[in-house]
């Protein structure tokens, strides 16, 4: 009775550590893909915000003044290549995101290795 018994609670055991295993590889691969995703997205603004720094005297940017002509097309070409920019990026983000999908994946997690000195 005692062996069948312990049989049965280490098949129980292997069951539930598979179950175990596969949450975890899937939790694993849902922290990466997210990780991913705000690194995209945070490359893509930030990109986007240096070049509004850098060129946005072009187009009046953070000027309270009335917007001249030439200022007012260059604020129309800088919107349409926002717009080109972030749907680019986007579409780039969800490809790498879904191929990244196809792949199994495990977090290594962080390892403390202790050394022992005698």
């Amino acid at each position: 009775m005692e062996n069948t018994e312990h049989a049965y609670l280490s098949k129980l055991y292997t069951q539930v550590r598979k179950v175990n295993q596969e949450k975890e590889k899937q939790s694993s691969k849902l922290r990466l893909l997210k990780n991913i995703e705000k690194k995209f997205k945070t490359a893509m603004i930030g990109t986007l915000a240096r070049c509004e720094d850098k060129f946005g005297f072009l187009w009046g940017n953070g000027s309270d003044k009335q917007l001249t002509k030439e200022q007012r097309q260059f604020l129309e070409l800088w919107q349409d290549l926002r717009i080109d920019i972030l749907n680019h990026c986007n579409s780039q983000s969800r490809a790498a995101l879904e191929e990244m999908s196809e792949y199994t994946i495990s977090w290594n997690k962080y390892v403390t290795n202790f050394i022992i000195k005698k």
